[in-house]
């Protein structure tokens, strides 16, 4: 059996009890404000409640789009592609900014506080990282084929005028020949439309054949950056003024000197675009656009292009003119890095006077070898 112990003796007095605080002494209560002076901390627990339910909400500071105030790209039209490099731009200097898809382009809006910032940042890349080679802006493709086609096929029309014998016009092939053939004695002595009649008359079919086609599609090149027209004109003036010059390089080395056909005009294209990147450096020939740029600085490579193209087509086959290509070539670069410059402060070419100067160059180009044809045949 286990003992029995005695029970604990109780002890005497009262039980202890934690006072109650009553509402008087609570930290915030009207009464301990008014001994103490303080009021209570605005916080979460402050704005809640029926009164700061009622009262007028703060307005959000507006976040402007950055498109007008970079480029004056009206708001929400900014491409994909750019609103990425932008907001790459603007995170990269921890500028805040979001970027929101709209239905008809892309916007990027910064708080007001650093939309400065963020405009001298872009504007600032832009500056720093030029590329020699953006994207071109180009003219309508019916505006650039159909005039160079109609062209072409008036070429193809006039070689078979002047290859076959008209006895009832009284037009025969060698009277064609003698009055229009690029002889350099003969310029020389005050016979000038030569230089332009001779782009219009060619040896054979296959002489004619191989200009249309890779002439066409210098002029097509050539019409997407400056305009048909603009294009025509460069051409026919360079190959007008490559023969000049070649004629000129075969008297200094005391020796006569024939040719026909339309490839120093299409050497003229190929050299006037590039006098046309030459002299704009990256193409883009809205105005002003240089401003601030190292104008031409992507002179070299159009430039090397060309002399490879000489190389690898003007001078094969026996019969080649090599120095009529060169010339056109040269008188090409030289007329291209003109319209270059000029378009560099006036816009492009194919929009002055919107888009009459274009028609105007177009008929200029087909009255050329026109009105020197007339004069030949008028001093004959």
């Amino acid at each position: 059996m286990s003992p029995i112990r005695a029970p604990r003796p109780v002890r005497s007095g009262r039980a202890f009890t934690r006072p109650k605080r009553s509402d008087a002494h609570r930290v915030g209560s009207p009464a301990v404000r008014e001994a103490t002076g303080r009021t209570p901390a605005a916080g979460p627990a402050a704005a809640s409640g029926p009164a700061a339910a009622s009262g007028p909400a703060l307005p959000r500071a507006p976040w402007p789009d950055l498109a007008p105030l970079v480029d004056g790209t009206p708001p929400g039209r900014l491409p994909h592609k750019q609103a990425r490099l932008w907001s790459l731009v603007l995170r990269a200097r921890r500028v805040p900014h979001r970027v929101r898809n709209l239905p008809g382009g892309y916007t990027i809006q910064t708080p007001q506080r650093f939309a400065r910032q963020a405009v001298e940042e872009i504007l600032l890349y832009h500056k720093e990282n030029l590329t020699p080679h953006p994207d071109i802006p180009l003219t309508d493709p019916q505006e650039r084929v159909r005039p160079t086609v109609a062209a072409m096929l008036a070429l193809c029309a006039f070689y078979s005028l002047t290859q076959r014998p008209w006895p009832g016009l009284g037009s025969y092939p060698q009277y064609w020949h003698s009055v229009g053939v690029a002889d350099a004695s003969a310029m020389l002595d005050g016979q000038l439309w030569r230089a332009a009649t001779a782009l219009t008359l060619h040896a054979d079919a296959a002489h004619l054949a191989s200009n249309v086609v890779i002439g066409g599609a210098f002029l097509i090149l050539l019409a997407r950056r400056a305009g048909s027209g603009t294009a025509w004109l460069l051409a026919v003036l360079a190959g007008t003024l490559g023969n000049l010059l070649n004629a000129l390089a075969h008297l200094a080395m005391n020796g006569g000197h024939l040719s026909v056909g339309f490839s120093t005009a299409v050497f003229g294209a190929a050299g006037a675009l590039a006098g046309l990147k030459a002299a704009s450096g990256d193409g883009d020939f809205r105005p002003g656009a240089m401003v601030g740029r190292n104008m031409g600085r992507g002179w070299l490579p159009p430039v090397a292009a060309g002399l490879a193209l000489v190389a690898s087509l003007g001078t094969a086959g026996d019969n080649t003119d090599i120095g009529a290509h060169v010339f056109g070539l040269l008188a090409g670069l030289g007329l291209g890095g003109l319209a270059g410059r000029m378009a560099l402060r006036l816009g492009r070419p194919d929009e002055w006077a919107h888009g009459r100067c274009n028609d105007a160059y177009g008929v200029a180009a087909a009255l050329i070898p026109a009105l020197a044809w007339a004069w030949g045949w008028l001093a004959r």
